[in-house]
């Protein structure tokens, strides 16, 4: 019952924990999310996205992190090519929107 085979995926995932703007109103957020929508639509080799809340806030250093982003692509050259391309930029003015500056990310590559 509920057995399934086990399936390690070769994507590329891109994890961020950021902090949320003080002020940052629902509507915000609902952009933010929406420009995520966007974002996979727009870029080559973007399969998915998750946004939301971490299931508990990740304090670094100084920092309390409290939502997380998850951008999977279909490879590290997919995500190397991210930073650069057009729609990343109303994307990013989105987020800058509900969020502080800076924010604690890390890439796993599935092999």
């Amino acid at each position: 019952m509920g057995q399934r085979q086990a399936k390690l995926e070769k994507t590329t995932v891109h994890a961020v924990a950021w902090t949320i703007a003080e002020g940052a109103t629902p509507q915000g957020l609902e952009n933010f999310k929406k420009a995520t929508e966007n974002l996979v639509v727009a870029m080559p080799g973007l399969q998915r996205a998750w946004v939301g809340k971490l299931r508990q806030p990740l304090v670094v250093g100084d920092i309390t992190r409290t939502h997380g982003l998850v951008l999977e692509f279909d490879t590290v050259e997919s995500k190397e090519a991210y930073s650069d391309h057009p729609a990343r930029s109303p994307w990013a003015a989105a987020w800058s929107e509900v969020r502080i500056p800076r924010s604690t990310n890390f890439d796993v590559i599935g092999d």
